[in-house]
């Protein structure tokens, strides 16, 4: 594992595949790519925050169920 995840000796195609999940996760959040780990985490600490302050981290969504007419 400590060589599969050296940044010197990582193979290609795993290093591709990562930078793609990396991508397709970070679409989750919002559509431009961060331009940094750093850009990347005061962005994540900052929903986190904003979650935290609205109580919205834990809380239940109500689920609507559709009725058939």
């Amino acid at each position: 594992m400590a060589q599969l995840y050296n940044p010197y000796t990582m193979p290609q195609g795993l290093r591709k595949a990562h930078q793609e999940l990396d991508q397709a996760i970070e679409q989750c959040y919002r559509l431009q790519p961060f331009r940094s780990d750093t850009e990347r985490l005061e962005y994540l600490f900052k929903l986190y925050e904003e979650m935290v302050t609205k109580k919205t981290l834990f809380a239940r969504q109500k689920k609507t169920i559709k009725r058939k007419s």
